[in-house]
C-alpha cells in the first residue's frame, strides 16, 4: 500500500480532543457535527489555556465561550493557564534571552497539557485518536506534537495554496486575513491543515468555500476582523465539519511515496490524489 489512512474507520468511532482559547464557535461546530448520523467521531474533552474572558475594569469575570459550550454539551474540560506558564510573548520578543526563556516555558506548558490529557485517558479507559485545534492560540509543540503526529488538524483562516515567488505560503501567520485583503484579494477562505512543527506549514487537507469581501478599502483591521467573522460561517465551519467526518470515516490518507515541493505528502481523498490545496469544497454543496 502506497498510502496511510489518517484514521481507520474499522476501529469504530474516532475519539477527539479539542484545543480552544476563545469563543469556542469552532468547538461548537465540531460537537454538532459529531451528533449527526454517520459522523463516526465523538468529542470527549476540551483543553484550554484560558479560563476567563478579559474583563473591563470593575467588570464581572466571565468564562470564555469554549468552556460555556463544554458545559452546555456536558463535555469535560481541562484548563492549564497558558499566560502563567509561558509568560508574555510581546515581552519575550524584546530580547534573545527572553525568547529562549519563553520557548522553554512553553515546552513545560505543553508537557503539563499532555499530562492532563493522559490522566483523563486513564480515568476514562481509552486513548484519543485525534486532536482538533479550534481557535487555539498557543504553540502546539514538542511532546504534544509527537503524541498527535499526523493526528492533529488546525483551522487556518486563509488559503494556503497561494505562494510567493520563493515558493512560500503567502498567507500564513496570525494576520492572514488582513494580509490577504490589504494585498488586494477580493475573496478569502479557510484551510484545514495537519499540524506541523512549523507554523501553518502542514499538509492541506481541505480548502473551504470562498468568502467574498464586500467591505470598504483601504482595508482596516476592523474591516478585516468583521470579514473574518463572516468567513467563519461561510468557510471555516463547513471545512471543519467536512474534514472531521471524512477523517473519521477513513476518507483521508497521506501518500507514503509522493510528496509536494515543500516536503508535504500528497493527500488522498477516497483514494484519489488531491492537488496541493487538498480537497476543494468550492461548488460541492457541502
Amino acid at each position: 500500500m502506497n498510502h496511510q489512512l489518517l484514521y481507520d474507520s474499522a476501529r469504530g468511532p474516532m475519539k477527539v480532543v479539542v484545543f480552544a482559547s476563545g469563543s469556542g464557535t469552532n468547538f461548537r461546530e465540531a460537537v454538532l457535527e459529531s451528533t449527526r448520523q454517520g459522523s463516526n467521531f465523538s468529542i470527549e474533552l476540551l483543553v484550554t489555556d484560558k479560563q476567563f474572558k478579559k474583563a473591563k475594569p470593575g467588570g464581572e469575570r466571565r468564562l470564555i465561550g469554549a468552556i460555556d459550550y463544554a458545559s452546555h454539551f456536558k463535555i469535560d474540560y481541562r484548563f492549564v493557564d497558558g499566560f502563567r506558564e509561558c509568560g508574555s510573548w510581546p515581552e519575550a520578543q524584546k530580547s534573545v534571552g527572553g525568547i529562549r526563556k519563553y520557548n522553554r516555558r512553553c515546552m513545560i506548558f505543553n508537557l503539563r497539557l499532555l499530562d492532563a490529557i493522559q490522566r483523563f485517558e486513564r480515568e476514562k479507559g481509552f486513548v484519543f485518536d485525534f486532536a482538533l485545534l479550534a481557535g487555539y492560540m498557543r504553540l502546539f509543540r514538542g511532546p504534544l506534537l509527537r503524541r498527535f503526529n499526523n493526528r492533529a488538524v488546525n483551522m487556518h483562516p486563509a488559503t494556503l495554496d497561494e505562494l510567493t515567488n520563493e515558493g512560500l505560503r503567502k498567507y500564513a501567520g496570525e494576520n492572514a486575513v488582513y494580509d490577504a485583503l490589504t494585498a488586494g484579494e477580493v475573496k478569502t477562505r479557510s484551510s484545514v491543515i495537519l499540524v506541523d512543527p512549523e507554523t501553518d506549514a502542514g499538509a492541506i487537507l481541505t480548502s473551504g468555500p470562498w468568502a467574498y469581501y464586500n467591505g470598504k478599502r483601504p482595508v482596516t483591521r476592523q474591516f478585516a476582523d468583521a470579514h473574518q467573522e463572516e468567513q467563519k460561517r461561510i468557510s471555516d465551519w463547513p471545512a471543519e465539519r467536512f474534514t472531521l467526518r471524512a477523517i473519521a470515516n477513513g476518507d483521508f490518507a497521506l501518500s507514503t511515496r509522493k510528496f509536494h515541493f515543500d516536503g508535504n505528502p500528497v493527500v488522498l481523498y477516497k483514494g484519489e490524489e488531491m492537488p496541493y490545496g487538498g480537497f476543494d469544497l468550492t461548488n460541492t454543496g457541502v
